[in-house]
């Protein structure tokens, strides 16, 4: 995929996700939901093409957790908590998932790691969701932090 492909991706990306934001600040949050996971699928194809976003300066990163956190945002104004809680934590699991590959910048990964625990902790304390579901999610990352650090 050409560099200008990659750009046009992310232009796309933005519009999808200012119409969403109006349908979800409409209340037409089934319409609202099909938009962003369209934005979603160029979130995709960005990190697909990292290289290529990197050399344009496009946070890919970012970029899929906005998308993920809309998602999630939709659902829960849906009243399908269950399902905005998984969205969120695929955002951790992202993250995670960066931390292995160890590509990019790891100060960015882990703020925006944090920044991700931080979105589900809230979404979890606003709906009231057990406390088992965030504590495993917890220790999946302090695993993850004591493999990362022993090698």
């Amino acid at each position: 995929m050409s560099e200008s492909c990659i750009q046009y991706v992310e232009s796309g990306w933005k519009e999808k996700t200012n119409s969403a934001n109006q349908f979800f600040n409409e209340g037409n949050f089934k319409k609202a939901l099909i938009v962003y996971e369209e934005s979603l699928f160029r979130a995709e194809v960005l990190y697909d093409n990292r290289f290529k976003a990197i050399n344009l300066s496009i946070p890919y990163k970012q970029i899929f957790a906005i998308s993920c956190n809309n998602i999630a945002y939709t659902h829960e104004a849906m009243g399908e908590i269950e399902k905005g809680e998984k969205m969120l934590q695929r955002v951790i699991y992202y993250f995670l998932f960066l931390t292995k590959e160890s590509q990019g910048n790891h100060s960015i990964i882990q703020n925006e790691l944090k920044r991700a625990l931080f979105t589900y902790t809230d979404f979890a304390d606003r709906n009231n969701l057990e406390a088992k579901s965030y504590q495993k999610i917890l220790h999946n990352i302090q695993e993850e932090f004591k493999v990362n650090t022993s090698i």
